[in-house]
């Protein structure tokens, strides 16, 4: 009997709980923003646009002091990743260029080299130590 108790009220937080999951909440630019996130559109306003982005295919200007542009394709950017936990950037890197030490707290970074050979370091956070690597367009590591 107790089996059968603990099933049934595993299944009912596991159904409440499926329940507040959304499949997507597309930025809606014209309500407030909160620290989650924009608000969500309503579904019959959400068309295909608001799932592409192209701004990752333009060049950055690296004309400045870091011969580096940052090109960001956040919810900001691209209102179909609103709320999603993910945010995307195309980083162009001019030769002798650098990107500034900066962190990303409680998230992940993956970096994809299309031309050329990147040096990088990655610094961790909890153990206080930094690794190195040079990330190389059609070669290995």
């Amino acid at each position: 009997m107790e089996i059968i108790y603990v099933f049934c009220m595993f299944s009912l937080l596991v159904s409440f709980s499926y329940a507040a999951v959304q499949d997507f909440c597309v930025a809606d630019y014209t309500a407030p923003s909160g620290p989650a996130g924009y608000s969500c559109k309503k579904d019959e306003m959400v068309t295909a646009d608001d799932f592409v982005y192209s701004g990752l295919n333009t060049t950055g200007n690296t004309v400045n002091i870091f011969k580096a542009a940052n090109t960001p394709a956040s919810a900001d950017q691209f209102p179909g990743v609103n709320g999603l936990g993910i945010s995307m950037a195309r980083v162009d890197v001019a030769a002798g260029g650098v990107i500034p030490l900066h962190i990303h707290p409680g998230a992940n970074e993956v970096l994809f080299v299309a031309e050329g050979t990147l040096d990088a370091g990655f610094i961790s956070s909890d153990r206080n130590t930094i690794k190195k690597l040079k990330i190389v367009f059609g070669g290995t590591n």
